[in-house]
Formats: C-alpha cells, sequence, structure tokens
C-alpha cells in the first residue's frame, strides 16, 4: 500500500510539475541548428514521472491487473484533479465533480467485490 501511495504522489507530483515548468520550456531553430531548454521544474517534474513509471512495473508485478490498474488510474486522476485545483488553479466544472464522483463510486466497488 506504500509503495502505491507513493506512486499516486510521484505520478500526480510529476504531471503537475511538468505543467508548471512548461511556461519556460522553449524550442529554438537557430541557424539551422537545434536548442532545447528546460526549466528545472519541468525536469524534476520528469524524474517523478519516471520514477513513478518504474514503481508503477514493481507494483504491477507484485498485483493483479485487473484489480490495480483501475484503482490506480482512478486514485492518479483524482489527485491530479484536486493538484489542479488547488496548485494550478484551474477551474473544476459540474461535469468534472460529478466523474470524480463516479470514480469514487467505482473505487468503492471496487474494494468491496475485493
Amino acid at each position: 500500500m506504500l509503495l502505491f501511495l507513493l506512486y499516486v504522489v510521484l505520478s500526480t507530483s510529476g504531471l503537475i510539475l511538468v505543467k508548471l515548468g512548461s511556461q519556460a520550456t522553449a524550442i529554438h531553430f537557430t541557424n539551422a541548428v537545434f536548442s532545447f531548454s528546460m526549466s528545472l521544474t519541468t525536469i524534476i517534474g520528469f524524474l517523478c514521472y519516471m520514477f513513478s513509471f518504474v514503481l508503477w512495473m514493481v507494483i504491477i508485478s507484485k498485483s493483479e491487473v485487473s484489480y490495480i490498474v483501475p484503482l490506480g488510474v482512478a486514485c492518479t486522476n483524482i489527485a491530479v484533479l484536486l493538484g489542479s485545483k488547488l496548485i494550478l488553479q484551474e477551474q473544476v466544472s459540474l461535469g468534472t465533480v460529478i466523474g470524480t464522483v463516479v470514480i469514487i463510486v467505482g473505487i468503492v466497488i471496487i474494494q468491496l467485490a475485493k
């Protein structure tokens, strides 16, 4: 369970940090030479997301895929929604709230069926 929570935190953090750092990311073509610059925030976001992927492979190898994948996707989606609202100050529509409630109900059903 600890690995799963760490996966959700790292995956969500990675996505949000990449979004935060994306304003400073730039691609330049100078005299036919390709140049790419990336902010430290974006680099840290990529590292978090890459580490979460490795962790996800470990989690999948030790769990039932039919159980852990829906749970992982649902928890990560909810965490990203909360992070985007709280950190990125994004708007959350009524449809998004309804969809999140449906996801939470799905998580409860998965847990009860287990």
